[in-house]
């Protein structure tokens, strides 16, 4: 071995969620501590069982570097009396490190920034004036040293949702400490973290190989716990378990139907990737497809199997074991599975009992937010949104009969013995529940698909119905959210509205200038009959920015560029109301970009943004114009203008942009030819005056002095 640190920390059982995030922090600290030393490693492996967090690090220094430490000593005033000599402050010093006082330089450290030599770093902080100084060479510890230190260190200070403490108030940690072995090239870095010694010795599983062993490194840790059957790598179970689980889906005469989520939790609950295979009667097929599913990976952390589209009554999870050679596991799965659908069949027979709408009464009684009233509010200021909207895209009577019977029972499903047995299927069971009882297809789909998208890689409602209601849903719990004051800051967003606003964003883009942003999130807030702190006009200053940031992730993530973006936020007269025709004039600004003649021209408007900053308005006078420059520039200008004005009133961005690169010609001899600041005071104003209407026209398409462009970026085009 060279170099190798291997490190386990053996635990009670720690809840999944909690687990990659910690290795993560435990890696990444433990790296930034060792690289602020100068001695990085080459390698770094990390990972965790229920029971085990592990950490493998390469090619590790046998010891620091050494180093060059400037002691800072007493004040000289106090170090040497006025003839020059030590006193007893300058000897006490040098006496301290084993120096003679004839070591010691006078630095006044107010005025010699540059007394440091390359690589010498100052010991404490350096106070200011006159002060003695100490220059001595420091040996590097050993790494194992510096482990012993900063190991048990960072354990106690991982970041854990929820911790505890154990027998006699030992903790706080997330689970009580069982073992830890740290090792550094085969020997045993030394130190204690709650009372528990680091050592070498490790065990496999609590139950099935209990028995402690010794290891004298990593790969003998691995050998040893394979020969077990345990796999340390949550990657390599989770890839085991999904061969595992197709193939017996395979022999049941389906496939496995794919939960990614699901499947890196099974294989965080597991040391050794088993497959359990159950089945329960096949009646309960019966049921919603999205009811058996919820119940089996709710309840029983289950994945399915289905054939052609319809599921199959099997169900397959983990059970930390390499097999069930008595059938215990299994039986007792399917005893809890059969009582849970069971359970599933009751709740799907009695919600079906009482019409959606008998139930719309309930949700008066029900709490959207202390503050915001209930969700039998909800759904009003829900419904009179949508009409709103469907008034402005001028809908059918049809479509705007169905968009308000979608509203008026968007929220019931959340009185459902179903939803609240499984919050997950809120919204879903009310669509399920629509489509029972006979509602036309444009309302139970509207209902399924109100939370629709769930993040920016999700689809949309699949139909228009659908994405008006959901983007009402997401309107009102913004403006009422926000009129409370209640922004998201930091990580924190209890409310769920960075989601909320990347949503709404996506779903206003499909109805282009139809739908006005800013005045359906004015419309929202007044819906509000309770008291919020702030007013309409408040509160959609408060959001804006918000949902810009939001929009700004989607384009980036598109594949725009920051300063594209920018660009075309900030045209003159941009109000954020039409996320949808902005994200169009960004585009057009990304296309556009690759021609030569419109990066002159944007350079050039960087230049004409210094000129004229600070400059005040000035009147322009096209008959004062006495050079053939200026007078080319004048009416390529108007052309240019006019190329403007019929470009917007189309909302043909790409053509209004291309006529930018027309001005090209024109700019460059203007610039080369004409000094805009000239001595004379007529001249220098009319010059201005016209490059301020230049700026301006150009402006109403997009900022170009935002766009970074450089003369590499400019010949390559060309």
């Amino acid at each position: 071995m060279s170099g190798e640190l291997f490190l386990e920390v053996r635990a009670e059982e720690i809840p999944a969620r909690m687990l990659p995030g910690a290795t993560r922090e435990l890696a990444t600290r433990l790296f930034e501590e060792l690289m602020a030393r100068g001695m990085p490693p080459a390698e770094i492996e990390t990972g965790f069982t229920p029971r085990r967090l592990w950490l493998v690090m390469k090619r590790l220094p046998s010891k620091e570097p050494d180093s060059s430490v400037v002691e800072i000593g007493p004040p000289a005033s106090a170090a040497f009396d006025a003839h020059g000599r030590p006193t007893a402050a300058a000897s006490g010093f040098a006496k301290k490190f084993g120096a003679d006082v004839a070591d010691l330089v006078r630095v006044d450290l107010s005025k010699d920034r540059d007394f440091l030599s390359k690589g010498e770093v100052i010991s404490g902080a350096a106070p200011k004036g006159e002060r003695v100084v100490l220059r001595r060479q420091v040996a590097g510890a050993p790494t194992s040293a510096i482990l012993a230190e900063l190991v048990p260190t960072l354990l106690r200070s991982l970041s854990w949702a929820k911790s505890m403490k154990w027998g006699a108030g030992v903790g706080p940690w997330v689970r009580p400490v069982h073992g830890v072995v740290a090792l550094f090239d085969g020997e045993v870095v030394p130190f204690s973290f709650f009372d528990v010694e680091a050592g070498r010795t490790t065990c496999g599983h609590p139950t099935l190989s209990p028995t402690p062993f010794g290891v004298s490194g990593a790969e003998d840790w691995r050998a040893k716990l394979a020969a077990l059957g345990i796999v340390p790598e949550p990657v390599e179970r989770e890839r085991r378990l999904r061969v595992a689980m197709s193939e017996r889906a395979a022999a049941a005469g389906g496939a496995l139907v794919d939960d990614p989520e699901l499947l890196a939790k099974l294989a965080a609950i597991c040391e050794i990737p088993g497959v359990m295979e159950g089945s329960f009667a096949e009646e309960l097929l019966e049921l919603p497809r999205e009811v058996l599913v919820a119940s089996l990976r709710d309840h029983q952390s289950a994945l399915t199997a289905e054939r052609e589209g319809r599921l199959l009554p099997v169900f397959l999870t983990v059970m930390d074991r390499p097999d069930d050679p008595a059938g215990r596991v299994r039986a007792g799965n399917e005893w809890v599975v059969a009582a849970r659908l069971a359970d599933a069949r009751f709740f799907w027979e009695k919600d079906r009992s009482v019409p959606l709408s008998d139930r719309m009464a309930a949700l008066d009684g029900l709490a959207f937010h202390p503050k915001l009233g209930s969700y039998g509010g909800k759904w009003r200021r829900i419904d009179s949104l949508c009409r709103a909207m469907a008034d402005a895209l001028d809908l059918s009577t049809e479509e705007k009969k169905h968009l308000s019977e979608s509203a008026s029972l968007c929220k019931v499903d959340l009185v459902t013995e179903m939803v609240r047995e499984f919050t997950s299927l809120q919204g879903i069971m009310g669509g399920i529940y629509a489509r029972a009882q006979g509602l036309p297809e444009p309302v139970w789909t509207a209902i399924y698909d109100q939370y629709l998208p769930a993040s920016s890689d999700d689809q949309l409602p699949r139909e228009r119905t659908g994405r008006l209601l959901a983007l009402a849903d997401r309107i009102d719990t913004l403006a009422g959210f926000f009129g409370l004051g209640l922004v998201p800051t930091g990580s924190r967003d209890p409310f769920g509205l960075r989601r909320a606003a990347l949503a709404a964003v996506r779903l206003v883009q499909e109805f282009g200038t139809a739908i006005d942003l800013a005045d359906i999130v004015q419309r929202a807030h007044t819906g509000y009959t309770v008291s919020l702190a702030k007013g309409s006009q408040e509160t959609w200053s408060a959001l804006r920015p918000f949902l810009e940031d939001r929009l700004r992730h989607l384009l980036e993530i598109e594949g725009f560029a920051y300063d594209e973006i920018e660009a075309g936020l900030n045209a003159t007269g941009e109000t954020f109301s039409y996320p949808g025709p902005l994200r169009e004039r960004i585009a057009a600004l990304h296309r556009v970009r690759r021609n030569a003649s419109f990066l002159a021209v944007a350079l050039a408007a960087k230049r004409i943004a210094n000129i004229t900053k600070g400059q005040p308005a000035h009147a322009h006078d096209a008959t004062a114009l006495e050079l053939p420059a200026e007078r080319a520039l004048l009416a390529a200008s108007e052309a240019f203008s006019k190329a403007v004005e019929e470009s917007l009133a189309r909302r043909d961005f790409a053509a209004g942009l291309a006529a930018v690169g027309q001005l090209a010609p024109s700019l460059e001899s203007f610039f080369d030819e004409v000094l805009v600041m000239d001595p004379d005071s007529a001249k220098r104003a009319n010059r201005l005056a016209l490059l301020q209407r230049i700026g301006a026209e150009i402006a109403r398409l997009a900022d170009l002095s935002r766009l970074v462009v450089d003369k590499a970026e400019l010949r390559a085009a060309d």
